[in-house]
């Protein structure tokens, strides 16, 4: 919102009318949240009486003592968002643009989840129960603001409201069990007797001359259709509507000219006037939602032309003979969807052929356009999410039971929240990594994926209790998975880490090593203990107190010293002596072989005694005397570690870019590999091995499939060669670019 609207908001002066609605359902709430807070310390009580263990009893306690102490607050937080909602109304939407901006493409967590469905359940039920009074009141709160009021931002709505208590107790701090007892004591005591609040409501803002005569237009606009005839245009209708208030006596003064004095009928005509357009957008806002009320207009779904006898033979089939109707189509479906090798025939195509052959109705309008958004939806989502063809094919099969429940619930395309939206993206998600012929009884997921269409197609569609337990029961199912191979994945970057410190510390070892022997003449003993001995007290004060510790590097200020006396050649038992102790001392703590050892400090003795010269064992004719001098080229270190596996790749310039995006890639990110030959693959980052950086990818069973350095990461984004796939929302980024692209190809054309 800009600051422009803001000030707008801001400024807007409510309507009499509706101050008197606001009122009156401050003091309806006000009321029943007492009702709810006299209930919560022996709702609780009870709980904790009942409790199996001591946690769950304190749990229980300190949650009554919380909402005790916190009931002031928790109104006034509640009041202040309701009050808040009312004020929204005075910003003008557009009703013909649908919102460019995706909502709830967040990361949910699984009890942020259970919270959701528990509101999202009241909500639904209640939206259901008070259907007919929500649209009489939606049009009315309409006719006076600058909104178009909808379920979703109706002040006194159940979704308003359900809202406003949510974040009323949103800073308590209590846990999920708490939270959910909470949620039911304000369904029973706030949201049950809504209904009765919401006839008064309609009640009071016709008696103050708010579209007093709504009943009689609708009455009048259903009549048409319950004959079996095409539907009045609206001018008809006001026409009818201002007929009807003309045929009563005139009062006297407009028999002399002057104003009536009671204009309230007058002022309702002109408001019903004024708000025709807006109720025919909200027409079929009512019927299917929002977003394709919207469509409708933007795209101008309508009649498909037929006229004549064509279009008398023809009857549209709509509404309930609709659901009926393609529910008798999903074993059709099913077949057709299996047998197909790509999308090129969808669900529209195949409702068209059954009408056809039966010759007696017509898919035309909003429930044409539904079908070919959700042909055009379903294509998308395989798309972009895998490319096993037996798992895009079950996936498939989802649109039947979807068409049939979207027909009948009317928030499921305005409600990011919906528990079959929030299934299909858990669904989508699953999917992603199957990217191989996969056994479908063998594994849990694909099974329970493969079950979910007959599942959805087996319940009534408006029933969603039902659908909210097949969402829960298939995140657990998944939720189950992944932990599974979580512990896979942990175990593989322990073991990918470990074998990463023991090269590294190999590397460090042979570093320091080769920078003080390489290219210098030595005697053999100070190279056999170099290769043989003081490696392996260097690995083992690596491994275990790291590069940047006093033992690292006082193991080499060691291994200085001896150099420096090699250096000076003779020297006095008592410079040489404390250097040969910590010698022995290191070497007995790595369990070096005693015998070995004492040969080795018996060469170093007797070089610094000058007892013994290189010349007199070579007269002696001993050829390998621990006293000759060497030349030093390599070393052949025994210790564990293969310091050729922290080499990069040459992978030539890299742009920084690139870098930073390979940076970005965290851990259970997906990706799509392609190899030399073409091939394309799909795994996920297990995690990043440090500090060289190299990326492990895993299949969605847990398994290496293939580990890259840094730069080759980077360099395998910038050739594409490497992709990373979202994985969040699919079903609504989906839904997002398929809008995006209708709206796109109707402004182009």
């Amino acid at each position: 919102m800009t600051d422009v609207d803001k000030l707008s908001v801001a400024l807007f002066r409510l309507p009499r009318p509706l101050l008197a609605l606001k009122g009156r359902i401050h003091t309806f709430l006000s009321s029943r949240l007492n009702n709810m807070f006299d209930q919560v310390d022996d709702t609780f009580f009870d709980l904790a009486d009942r409790a199996d263990n001591n946690r769950q009893q304190t749990m229980y306690f300190d949650a009554m003592r919380l909402i005790r102490m916190e009931r002031k607050n928790i109104e006034h937080n509640f009041f202040g968002v309701l009050t808040q909602s009312f004020q929204q109304l005075g910003q003008y939407h557009d009703p013909e643009l649908p919102s460019q901006e995706p909502e709830g493409l967040e990361v949910v967590e699984n009890e942020q989840l259970e919270e959701i469905i528990a509101l999202d359940t009241m909500v639904f039920r209640v939206s259901e129960l008070c259907k007919p009074e929500l649209e009489a009141l939606n049009t009315r709160l309409s006719s006076m603001v600058p909104a178009s009021v909808t379920l979703k931002n109706n002040p006194v709505g159940p979704e308003v409201i359900c809202e406003s208590f949510n974040e009323a107790v949103a800073h308590l701090e209590l846990k999920l069990p708490v939270k959910l007892v909470l949620f039911k004591l304000f369904d029973r005591q706030v949201m049950v007797s809504l209904k009765d609040f919401l006839v008064e409501g309609n009640k009071r803002l016709s008696d103050m001359g708010v579209l007093p005569d709504l009943e009689q237009l609708r009455k009048a606009r259903a009549e048409p259709r319950q004959q079996e005839k095409p539907p009045a245009p609206p001018s008809e209708l006001t026409s009818a509507a201002g007929a009807t208030h003309s045929s009563s006596p005139p009062a006297s003064g407009e028999a002399a000219g002057r104003p009536d004095p009671d204009s309230r009928a007058t002022d309702s005509r002109r408001q019903a006037g004024a708000g025709q357009a807006k109720k025919r957008r909200q027409d079929d806002g009512q019927r299917y939602g929002q977003l394709l009320s919207q469509l409708k207009n933007l795209l101008h779904w309508g009649p498909s032309g037929a006229s004549g006898s064509d279009a008398g033979m023809h009857q549209r089939i709509e509404g309930d003979e609709l659901v009926s109707m393609v529910g008798n189509l999903q074993q059709d479906w099913s077949n057709a969807v299996s047998t197909e090798a790509d999308d090129s025939e969808g669900l529209l195509q195949l409702i068209d052929d059954h009408l056809e052959q039966q010759g007696e109705a017509r898919l035309d309008g909003t429930e044409r356009g539904l079908v070919d958004l959700l042909d055009r939806l379903f294509v998308r989502v395989n798309h972009q999410t895998i490319a096993c063809a037996q798992l895009a094919t079950e996936l498939r099969k989802l649109e039947l039971p979807i068409l049939q429940l979207a027909l009948k619930d009317s928030t499921f395309f305005d409600r990011e929240k919906h528990p079959a939206r929030r299934l299909l993206n858990e669904i989508a998600e699953a999917s992603i990594g199957y990217t191989e012929k996969v056994d479908v009884d063998e594994d849990p997921v694909a099974r329970a994926i493969s079950g979910v269409a007959d599942e959805l197609a087996g319940q009534p569609p408006g029933d969603h209790t039902a659908l909210t337990q097949l969402l829960l029961n298939f995140i657990d199912l998944v939720d189950k998975e992944r932990r599974r191979v979580a512990v896979l994945e942990q175990r593989l970057m322990e073991e990918a880490t470990a074998t990463e410190k023991v090269n590294h510390a190999h590397q460090a070892v042979v570093r320091v090593l080769m920078e003080r022997v390489k290219g210098k003449t030595l005697p053999r003993f100070v190279v056999s203990f170099a290769e043989d001995a003081w490696c392996k007290v260097l690995f083992l004060n690596h491994l275990r107190s790291g590069e940047d510790s006093e033992e690292w590097h006082g193991s080499i200020r060691v291994l200085d010293r001896l150099l420096e006396l090699v250096a000076q050649g003779q020297a006095d038992a008592g410079v040489v002596a404390p250097v040969l102790t910590t010698i022995k001392e290191s070497l007995e703590n790595v369990s070096y072989d005693a015998y070995d050892m004492g040969r080795l400090l018996g060469a170093m003795e007797q070089y610094f005694r000058g007892e013994l010269s290189s010349e007199e064992n070579l007269r002696q004719g001993v050829s390998a005397s621990p006293l000759q001098s060497v030349l030093v080229d390599a070393l052949r270190t025994n210790i564990p570690g293969n310091p050729a596996a922290l080499e990069e790749d040459s992978v030539g310039s890299v742009d920084e870019q690139y870098l930073r995006r390979a940076d970005s890639l965290t851990r259970g990110a997906w990706v799509e590999m392609t190899d030399d030959s073409a091939d394309k693959r799909r795994c996920k980052l297990a995690g990043v091995v440090l500090p060289s950086g190299k990326f492990i990818f895993v299949n969605r069973q847990g398994a290496k499939v293939s580990e890259k350095h840094r730069n080759r990461v980077a360099m395998d984004l910038q050739s594409e060669k490497l992709r990373p796939l979202e994985k969040n929302q699919l079903f609504d980024r989906a839904l997002e670019g398929v809008v995006g692209e209708m709206c796109q190809s109707k402004s182009v054309h």
